[in-house]
């Protein structure tokens, strides 16, 4: 046995004790022992490179989870056992019985490479699951896990037998062999079923004091309120309080809840487009050894460290200057700088570093980079060289440096690369990921309906942190000097990210893919260049969401592909941040000065999205031309999931009988053909809308039946079935429904009735507490709606006259069209809806609703259970959902209407109400929002949004509009009721109409077209006055003219009436002048506002027109305006004469 195989047996323990050290230990030497032995035996190739990639992309993923762990640690044994060909010379030595080693061995060895290949998916897969899911499906997935350790070692042991029959080695002793391996197998599995983290275990117990697994899989509200306890818990990203997550549940518990065989199987395209990452990664890493290693002379007796430099420059550099294992990166810089200037210098006699083997020439074409490479720019240098930022250069970090440094180009070129040129180039990156992001909020408004939903969510997901680092980079724009020098690699470097990206097809699912992605080192290093290829991707799917409804999930992955990009930069910030407080600096200087102030922002994003800058700000608009941009978008090319393209839910397909059905056996024969029914569940019959079935021989299986379907909700879902004879001779029928995802798998056994038409029995669910009846019967959905339940047997021959007679009624009902029949419909479909909304434990908790929802269950066919539950999906999709803004009153998610007050004042963000009536008419104080300096009453100023706007980079706009359009609501409004509260006399007001032909300006409705009055709502968007009072406004159905639904909407509220006291002829008149130089002091501000405010749209169109068109707009204005003002000197007339009158 190979020394790198003994102890191995002890090595399960040591894994599951130390983890990835202990995994890692004597790793090296296997691999290389292996490389050689596969130069010895080319036919092992195969399987040493297959382990060397999944060794390589398990070490990447940086988790220390004990069971996979244990895996590799098996897989690792079973890969030493092939150690041993080393002391056989070749593929053709023949063994005692005559056969190759290779023939012996080839197929064994291509089983062995499978082996890893689907134990490394299935470990990849594991690693993926939230803590959540390892736990409820923990029995689960050991046991998955455990079928592949007896797998690997079922390969070991083939692989031992074989050499020993080679080799001629006794068979008994061989035999012997094996049965140890078996006893070590046990010990193995008995480890993984103990390996769970103190975590798993502590939310195992939670777990279990609630009824266990089962239990809180089937309670919805157990399980999302441990979702949201242990979700941020169980994840690497870091908790801020300026990015509130934004995460479907929906789609967590669908994920979470995967079998470990489907979750396995959904993830092997996935790992597969990893793999070849990987492999391509790996002969890049070869042959970039072999080029950088080329000139590398190896000593027999090394002097020191600087041996262990590749480059000979610097291994000369760090022999002078007697360095040990690092140096200050500071030190190392300059001394490098000087070695270079040196060898520039002609004059030798003044020379410090003596010459070195194989050193490099510098040439005067390098010269021009010794302008960069300077103390100005030495952070940038030594950021190059330090990847961890410890102010320490060690040899790993050197040799590491100018192996990644291009083909062809000298050492100098490359420290000027990231003296100056990176910045240039990721200057470059910053504005064409700006002008993206730009782009997308410019076709926001025109994505279908449909897509709206999921175009709003990316854009809250990623514009806000994507911008703190945009905004904080100190930008440098290219030179032209500097482009022609640079802009090849950059250019190279760019082209080679983009294809691994396609070969992940833009799908960053962890840690590990995103590594495999930008590769190791800094992420600042290749962080812009990925964020535009992503968002250029992106955007090209939001293009095509104007034409074309996406798959919901298709959005939602750009945004998680973003969420990796994020955690990655938030673990650098982070790790940063602690070093820089162990090093006693400040961390807020130093990123102002790290990585040209990248994580600036990042560090302290209060100047971006505090209140006041928020209001404040302007960000660049882009207009968005289709005919600049590619002209066709090939979903094909870009789409990862299928376009959103329902089947009609209102076609249901009539059964028809293949040629497998007419030749079925009789016992099969007997299931075939077309059934509908119910289902029940606990007392609660039935428990879910009307199931249609159509069964059919199954074409690959000889005595078994299938089908497939969807449900109610839309989830597909397929069945398999067989025959069988109980051990009382009764003749079963057993089928499974497994669903596509989010449900459990039912299983079904039932009995046929002597007439074949009647099918019923029991099924459970692999969930214990999960289980009840079912019937089925061979009629139409239509009259299926009307047959007795099972309570109604007791008077077998009413029961089926009732059928009868409802079945016969709604026929005929439904082919009169009677308006009866269409109101049973309408509440059918009212009470389904409201069903769903509830949610389906409302079934079991609450029986007050019990019979209602079983009797509306039984009125409807599936092809109605879909279309009801299709509309109300589309329904949910049209409704806004203001992501990351919450009720300031019932704390819950905003969905529709977005009411913002505009008179409290707060620190951060807004207050903000939902549109539920007893949110909008509550008083909201410090106790509910600390940041409050005083309550917020109903009567404040609202801004009303009826669709969805960013609530960083659009809220500024939008905020500034409101408070434009309430200064013009409140002239309007003011100008109506000056003339409304004087123009008492009737006489008068006929007077003065007469005479001048006009008369005060009247308010309308845009909607009912009543007369306006406090409170009422004013559009901020229409150039028009717009004016909708609260009855209308509450119906939310005013669509008139260019004013639209979607319009925000400022409040006008009712002003305080004034009570007076003064007694007496004098005290009125007082009060009536009072009154008079507050209405005429109104009048003069409004009218000097609307001067200055007409001042500056003619001084506008005077700037922007110079045409004959343009003086007739400004002559048009102007008339305007003398209108206005002889409306102002009737309105001062009209007071003059009423005060004389008074007086």
């Amino acid at each position: 046995m190979s020394p790198l195989s003994s102890g191995m047996e002890g090595s399960a323990v040591k894994v599951a004790q130390y983890g990835t050290a202990a995994l890692a230990e004597g790793l090296p030497a296997l691999l290389k022992m292996l490389q050689a032995v596969a130069a010895i035996h080319p036919f092992l190739q195969l399987a040493v490179g297959t382990f060397m990639v999944a060794v390589e992309l398990d070490m990447k993923r940086r988790e220390n989870d004990k069971k996979i762990n244990l895996l590799f640690g098996e897989m690792r044994d079973m890969m030493a056992v092939l150690a041993e060909l080393q002391f056989i010379d070749g593929p053709s030595n023949v063994g005692t019985d005559g056969q190759t080693i290779q023939e012996r061995l080839q197929n064994l060895v291509d089983m062995m490479a499978e082996d890893i290949r689907q134990c490394a998916n299935a470990c990849d897969a594991y690693a993926k699951r939230n803590i959540v899911s390892k736990v409820l499906l923990g029995l689960k997935w050991d046991d998955v896990l455990e079928r592949f350790i007896k797998q690997l070692n079922r390969r070991r042991a083939d692989i031992e037998f074989a050499l020993a029959i080679h080799l001629g080695v006794n068979v008994d002793i061989a035999h012997k062999k094996l049965d140890t391996l078996d006893n070590k197998i046990d010990r193995v599995i008995a480890l993984l079923h103990q390996s769970s983290s103190p975590e798993q275990r502590d939310l195992f117990t939670f777990i279990e004091r609630r009824g266990g697994a089962d239990a809180v899989i089937a309670d919805d509200q157990l399980f999302a309120s441990l979702y949201r306890e242990r979700h941020g818990a169980s994840t690497p990203t870091v908790k801020s309080p300026r990015r509130q997550s934004t995460f479907d549940f929906q789609a967590f518990r669908a994920n979470m809840l995967d079998d470990p065989n489907i979750a396995i199987a959904n993830n092997f395209e996935t790992f597969e487009r990893k793999f070849k990452i990987q492999q391509v990664d790996l002969a890049e890493e070869i042959r970039g050894f072999i080029h950088h290693h080329g000139d590398l002379v190896v000593k027999a007796v090394t002097a020191g460290p600087h041996d262990r430099i590749v480059h000979p420059d610097l291994r000369n550099i760090w022999q002078e200057m007697k360095w040990r294992g690092n140096v200050k990166a500071r030190h190392f810089v300059l001394a490098l700088r000087d070695y270079c200037v040196e060898k520039l210098d002609k004059r030798r006699e003044h020379a410090t570093f003596s010459e070195c083997e194989n050193s490099t020439e510098v040439t005067a074409q390098d010269e021009w980079t010794l302008e960069y490479i300077n103390v100005t720019r030495l952070q940038a240098i030594i950021e190059a060289f330090d990847d961890d930022a410890s102010g320490f250069i060690t040899v790993g970090e050197a040799n590491a440096f100018t192996a990644s440094r291009p083909v062809n180009w000298s050492l100098l070129k490359w420290m000027a690369y990231w003296a100056v040129g990176w910045q240039m180039a990721m200057t470059h990156y910053v504005s064409r990921i700006d002008d993206l992001l730009a782009k997308m909020f410019a076709i926001k408004s025109d994505v279908l309906p449909a897509n709206r939903r999921f175009v709003d969510y990316y854009l809250d997901s990623v514009w806000s942190w994507i911008t703190e680092l945009t905004t904080g980079f100190r930008r440098a724009e290219w030179s032209d000097t500097m482009r022609d020098r640079f802009q090849s690699y950059v250019l190279e470097e760019e082209v080679k990210m983009r294809r691994k990206l396609e070969l992940v097809r833009h799908d960053i699912d962890a840690a590990d893919t995103l590594l495999l992605v930008i590769g190791t080192g800094r992420v600042e290093k290749h962080l812009f260049v990925l964020l535009y290829l992503l968002l250029e991707r992106d955007f090209d799917i939001i293009r095509l969401a104007r034409s074309t409804i996406l798959h919901k999930d298709e959005l939602w992955d750009s945004a998680n592909t973003l969420e990796w990009v994020y955690r990655a930069v938030n673990d650098r910030h982070r790790d940063l941040e602690n070093l820089f407080k162990q090093q006693n600096r400040d961390p807020a200087e130093q990123f102002r000065v790290f990585a040209f102030e990248l994580f600036n922002y990042w560090h302290d994003p209060t100047p971006l999205w505090s209140f006041d800058r928020l209001r404040e700000s302007r960000y660049a608009e882009v207009a968005y031309n289709d005919s600049e941009e590619h002209l066709l978008v090939d979903p094909a090319s870009i789409l990862n999931h299928p376009l959103d393209i329902a089947d009609d839910p209102l076609i249901l397909f009539d059964y028809v009988e293949t040629d497998d059905d007419k030749e079925a056996d009789t016992s099969l024969h007997a299931i075939l053909g077309h059934w509908c029914g119910f289902v029940g569940r606990q007392d609660v019959y039935p428990s879910e809308p009307m199931l249609s079935v159509d069964l059919h021989a199954a074409t690959s299986k000889p005595g078994h039946f299938v089908a497939s379907g969807s449900t109610f909700s839309g989830t597909r879902w397929s069945l398999v079935g067989e025959t069988k004879l109980s051990s009382d001779r009764v003749r079963l029928y057993n089928f499974t429904i497994t669903y596509a995802a989010r449900l459990w798998p039912k299983s079904f056994e039932g009995t046929l009735s002597d007439d074949g038409r009647v099918f019923s029995g029991t099924w459970s669910s692999l969930s214990d507490n999960e289980g009840g009846t079912f019937l089925f019967k061979r009629l139409s959905c239509d009259i299926m709606r009307f047959w007795p339940l099972f309570s109604d047997h007791q008077n077998k021959s009413k029961a089926l006259w009732t059928f009868a007679i409802h079945a016969v009624l709604d026929r005929v009902r439904r082919q009169l069209w009677s308006r009866s029949w269409i109101e049973d419909r309408q509440a059918a479909r009212q009470q389904y809806l409201r069903i769903i909304r509830r949610g389906d434990a409302s079934l079991l908790t609450d029986g007050s609703m019990t019979k209602s929802v079983e009797r509306c269950f039984l009125a409807m066919t599936p092809v109605e259970a879909r279309y009801y539950y299709t509309l109300y999906e589309y329904q949910q999709q049209l409704a806004p959902r203001h992501y990351g803004v919450t009720c300031s009153h019932c704390h819950s998610t905003i969905s529709g209407s977005r009411y913002i007050c505009l008179d409290c004042h707060v620190t951060r963000s807004t207050l903000d109400l939902c549109e539920k009536p007893e949110c909008l008419a509550a008083v909201v104080g410090p106790e509910r929002r600390v940041d409050l300096t005083s309550p917020h009453f109903p009567s404040h100023r609202l801004l009303k949004l009826s669709r969805v706007i960013h609530r960083h980079r659009e809220f500024g706009g939008v905020y500034r509009s409101a408070h434009d359009a309430l200064v013009r609501a409140e002239e309007a409004l003011s100008d109506a009721h000056t003339v409304q509260s004087w123009e008492t006399d009737v006489d008068l007001q006929r007077k003065n109409a007469e005479a001048d032909g006009r008369v005060g300006p009247r308010l309308s409705c845009v909607g009912c077209q009543g007369q306006v009055s406090r409170p009422c709502w004013y559009c901020i968007e229409c150039e028009d006055d717009v004016f909708v009072c609260s009855s209308c406004e509450a119906k939310n159905l005013i669509v008139k003219g260019a004013h639209k639904l979607a319009h925000g909407l400022v409040l006008c509220p009712q002003h305080r009436e004034e009570t007076h006291t003064e007694s007496g002829r004098s005290g009125k008149l007082d009060s009536r002048m009072n009154s008079f130089e507050a209405k005429l002091d109104t009048v003069r501000q409004a009218s000097m506002s609307r001067f200055d405010a007409l001042d500056k749209r003619l001084d506008a169109l005077s700037s922007q027109h110079s045409s004959m068109s343009s003086e007739a707009v400004l002559s048009t204005r102007m008339d305007a305006l003398d209108g206005r003002m002889r409306n102002i000197e009737n309105l001062l007339s009209v007071l003059l004469t009423k005060l004389g009158s008074d007086l």
